[in-house]
């Protein structure tokens, strides 16, 4: 047996080890990484998101600096696909938006359903994405508002048919046309570099996503302020979209994660906070379509590893109701010593290190950082030492003293 191959083995059950609420060997360290691979390898952020084989250095890189327990897939919006169908609701570096090239997108929120239009989306939300939602984010898309495949009659599919034919709207199917075979490019691209991770002996993290339905909702289609607002103001027409998006988010997430094989799917939670709702709304609202999510997941023998974004004291008993020893918590900001008491108990958890400590702060610092949460977190087993948010920005001394003090202070 390789060198390669023991490492990747000896990797892959210390995950293992964990999930299952066992104690490994040490501690994993697992850092979720962002644009660091880009920023902290000198790559700009226009150069890694024009053409992803750009990030390929600072992936290897970062793979050989610091050895991680699982190695993330690198997390980047392509700028041809957005370029080609004129995307109005992100804005990424470069001249198209006047920004730095260094600078990251940019995800603005914003509306693509009315106050009025539930109902509409309700009768027939795939219409609606093709006549509404597309057209409303991408501006050389907006002809294809035009189109209609509603009525079956054969006679008056020929009349319809007609619109296709219409300058414009062939303008837009050229354009999502050109966007499709840009995106094509980047994916094929992107699993080369996967490919490239497994090769140098690293257990893959999350190489797909998924959003849960509440916020499949409220980040691609109504925005999130107006979402919460429609906690109060519409409440029943929400819970309605809500068992919709339900349906596509399990259906999507089935297919997407059969189809690539993966061992884990990532789920951010981006507006279950303890900020943002009360915890009643919360287990009315967030964690129904959430929680099946997470069991149709399961159900396919792979591992949710759940992203709770905020603050999230309030909702600990509540997201421990899972299957025991089948799900990874990581959490950016919460009392970890009761996370670890609470939800510990029947899932795996990780996250709490302070980001802005690696960017910012005293390598002193984030060693008694490290200690501490190994100390707090790591007793019996079930603990992943990984940081707050996404990794975007470190110093160099920060996740060296962060990776050795994980190896040396972690084992048991």
């Amino acid at each position: 047996m390789s060198d390669t191959n023991e490492l990747l083995q000896a990797r892959s059950q210390r995950i293992r080890d964990v999930i299952a609420l066992k104690e490994p060997d040490t501690v994993p360290f697992a850092p979720k990484v962002g644009n660091y691979y880009a920023r902290g390898y000198d790559i700009s952020m226009y150069d890694a998101m024009k053409d992803i084989r750009n990030i390929m250095p600072g992936v290897m890189g970062f793979l050989d600096d610091f050895q991680p327990d699982l190695a993330w897939a690198p997390v980047l919006y392509p700028i041809d696909p957005m370029e080609a169908m004129d995307c109005q609701y992100i804005k990424w570096p470069g001249a198209t938006h006047n920004l730095p090239l260094n600078a990251s997108f940019q995800i603005i929120d914003n509306s693509f359903l009315d106050d009025d239009e539930f109902d509409e989306f309700l009768f027939d939300p795939t219409h609606f994405f093709l006549t509404k939602v597309y057209p409303r984010k991408f501006k050389a898309l907006e002809p294809l508002s035009k189109v209609v495949f509603r009525n079956p009659i054969e006679y008056a599919l020929y009349i319809e048919l007609t619109t296709l034919a219409q300058p414009d709207v062939k303008e837009a199917m050229e354009a999502l046309k050109r966007g499709g075979e840009a995106a094509a490019r980047w994916l094929g691209y992107m699993g080369s570099i996967i490919g490239e991770i497994a090769q140098k002996g690293y257990p893959l993290g999350a190489a797909t996503a998924q959003t849960c339905p509440f916020d499949m909702f409220s980040d691609n289609i109504r925005g999130l302020i107006n979402t919460i607002s429609d906690i109060y103001h519409r409440p029943e027409k929400l819970l309605a979209v809500l068992d919709y998006m339900t349906e596509v988010c399990i259906e999507r997430t089935i297919t997407t994660a059969k189809a690539l094989g993966v061992d884990f799917v990532f789920i951010p939670l981006h507006a279950g906070m303890d900020e943002f709702m009360s915890p009643a709304n919360y287990e009315k609202f967030y964690w129904p379509g959430l929680q099946k999510l997470i069991i149709a997941i399961i159900d396919l023998g792979i591992t949710p590893y759940v992203f709770c974004e905020g603050k999230y004291n309030s909702r600990l008993e509540v997201i421990s109701d899972v299957p025991k020893g089948k799900v990874i918590y990581m959490f950016e900001e919460v009392d970890i010593v009761r996370a670890k008491k609470i939800v510990g108990q029947s899932a795996c958890i990780c996250g709490n290190l302070p980001t802005s400590l690696l960017a910012y702060g005293k390598k002193e610092k984030v060693i008694n950082e490290t200690k501490r949460l190994i100390d707090q977190c790591a007793g019996g087993g079930g603990f992943i030492m990984d940081c707050s948010i996404v990794l975007d920005d470190a110093k160099r001394e920060n996740m060296e003293a962060w990776a050795e003090t994980t190896r040396l202070y972690g084992k048991y």
